[in-house]
This record gives C-alpha cells, structure tokens and sequence, in this order.
C-alpha cells in the first residue's frame, strides 16, 4: 500500500496554470533594469503572443513585477532565449544570469545573445510568427552555429566560461535590419564577465572558429581571385600550439574543398598551386587581423591561456587578459586543397 501512495506525479506543474515564457530580454542596469517576456495565449481565434514589461533593482525583481501584470504566474521552464542589451552587457553579465541556476526549474540549455539597440523591436518581431518568440531566435543562432558564424555557446557553457580565468567569452552580436527582421552583425567580445564594446564582423567570426575549432556543419571562405570568385569549404583543420613565456605561434592546417571556381582546371598542378598560395596568404593574413582585434579588446575568446595554464604553468598570469594583449601571437598556415567538386 505504501508504494502505490509513493506513486504518481506529484510534483505535477500544468501548464494552463502558466504563462509559458520562451523569450526573455534585459535592458538597463542593476538598480534600474527592464525586462521583456514573451509567452504564447490561445484566443478563439489563434495563437498570440503576448510580451510583459517588468521594471525593478534586479532580474528577480523585474519578473516579481511583471507577474503582477498576468493572470498566471511567469512559468520559465521552458525559455528558449536570453536577449541582453548591449548596454546592460558592459556591466558584470552573470548579474542577469545568476537566478537561473538558482532555480530549479529554469533551463540551462537557452541561448544567449547580445543585440544592439533597444529590446522592444526584437521582441515585437514575434507577434508576427507563428512559433514561440523563444524558438524563433533559438532557431535563428542555430543556423550561425552550423554555418560556423558564431561560437556554440548555452547558458550553461557560457556561464562555465565566466568563471574561467583564462578564456573568454564571444556571444552572438544581433542588430535589427532595416527591414524590421533582426540580422546577425558578428560577435560580440567580452574580456572577464563584461562586454568589450568590441565586435568581430561575420567573415572575422568564420576566422574565430576556424582557429578555434569549433566548426559547424558548412563553413566557407569566399575570396575573388584574378577578378574571378573562389568559395572553398572547410574539410578538416588540425592546431598545434609553439608557445613560449611571450609569444605564441598558433600553427594551423586547412583542407579545403572548392564548391565555386568558374576558372576550373584545378586538376592542372600549377594551377593548383597557384591558387593555393593565394588561398593561404589571404586566410593566415585575415587571422592575423582576428588575433589583433582580440588583443586589442584583452579577449581570449580561442582560449589560448587554458592551454598555457596547463601545458606550460611557469608562463601562465593571474591577470591572463593584460598578459594575452601585450603578447606577440600570430598564426602561421597551410593549406591544401583536397577536393574541387563532385567528381574529384
């Protein structure tokens, strides 16, 4: 008798008793924040979205007062997507975040992005959609993701980097376009928990993950070669690390695959080669214009200092940004084409 009492699903949450928040935004500071929600509400008719404003010190606090304005409690269980203002990101990030481990049933699974200007116009765009706002934008930096835009981060691995001494984080940068749909502009670089103020553009985010390994399904690279367009694909990379107490020699290797070349005759070996040469010097120079963006903002968004904090402990500083910023880093490259179409 006892076992069956132990049975059931006690800790039983419906969800017409909430509202079902799956996009979730902050602007403003600690003391004077705002935040967005957006949760979906059948009406007789279809399926709406409905976005609550909250105001507060804290991003409890703004999400006491939001629930103040809905009939059901704020339910963000199941929250797709984290929107923080450029602004509100130049102060310690983790302030916004905390609460969510604090929770249990908050996910850590969401995605982060930081957006320029102000949040209304992100969060109005999905009235218009027929998913959830959350699933929109999840969706949205998925595809950056596989196109190896932007660096894979969650809630979850983007906090385990906060707390890393010796990496840095990169987070989706958005704008809204002119057209009223939100449009990726790079990545935005953080130097310990705050936003730098600093951007990398989409062509320098490829370049990021690129030597970061951190390759999604399709990565390409297109460059106009003797007024003619080349677009190649990554097939496999490979990075090796010649560090000593100042200076790091990020030595990488590229096996491309070209899917654009109307000059064809590749299969010519000088050719080849030629277009190889050109391939290299213009990939290893855009990386080398990445790791001077990075230096220049103190982000060590490849996570070079992990590696020298456990391969070579005597090089590694307690304050690694200053460290990482003033060292001579550079890449050195090969490249070679493995493949030029689908019969080769």
């Amino acid at each position: 008798m006892a076992l069956l009492l132990l049975t059931g699903c006690w800790d039983e949450r419906l969800y017409k008793n909430s509202s079902v928040v799956s996009l979730t935004g902050f602007e403003g500071t600690i003391g004077d924040l705002t935040a967005l929600y957006a949760y979906p509400e059948a009406t007789t008719e279809e399926m709406q979205t409905i976005i609550i404003t909250g105001i507060g010190i804290s991003p409890r606090d703004v999400r006491q007062d939001a629930e103040l304005k809905v009939e059901q409690t704020l339910d963000l269980s199941v929250l797709s997507t984290v929107l923080i203002s450029e602004d509100s990101a130049k102060d310690d990030i983790y302030e916004y975040l905390d609460g969510y481990f604090r929770d249990p049933n908050s996910p850590i699974t969401s995605k982060l992005a930081i957006i320029q200007g102000d949040l209304k116009p992100f969060f109005e765009l999905s009235e218009q959609k027929q998913t959830t706002a959350g699933e929109y934008y999840e969706r949205f930096i998925t595809s950056l993701e596989e196109n190896s835009l932007v660096i894979p981060y969650t809630l979850q691995t983007a906090c385990a980097i906060l707390f890393e001494n010796a990496q840095d984080l990169a987070l989706p940068y958005l704008k809204m376009g002119e057209d009223g749909r939100p449009v990726s502009d790079g990545l935005a670089l953080f130097s310990g928990r705050a936003f730098t103020g600093s951007t990398l553009n989409t062509n320098e985010g490829v370049m990021l993950n690129i030597l970061n390994n951190s390759l999604g399904f399709a990565t390409r690279i297109s460059y106009l070669y003797k007024d003619s367009p080349v677009t190649v694909r990554i097939n496999k990379t490979k990075r090796n690390l010649d560090i000593s107490e100042n200076k790091i020699v990020i030595e990488k290797k590229l096996e491309l695959m070209v899917s654009e070349y109307p000059q064809d005759h590749l299969s010519e070996d000088i050719q080849r080669k030629d277009l190889q040469q050109f391939l290299t010097e213009k990939i290893e120079q855009d990386m080398n214009e990445v790791i001077k963006k990075l230096q220049e903002a103190k982000s060590d968004a490849l996570g070079l200092g992990r590696s020298v904090r456990a391969f070579h402990p005597k090089y590694f500083k307690k304050d690694w940004n200053e460290h990482f910023s003033t060292m001579d880093i550079s890449v050195k490259l090969s490249v070679e084409i493995v493949k030029t179409g689908i019969l080769e």
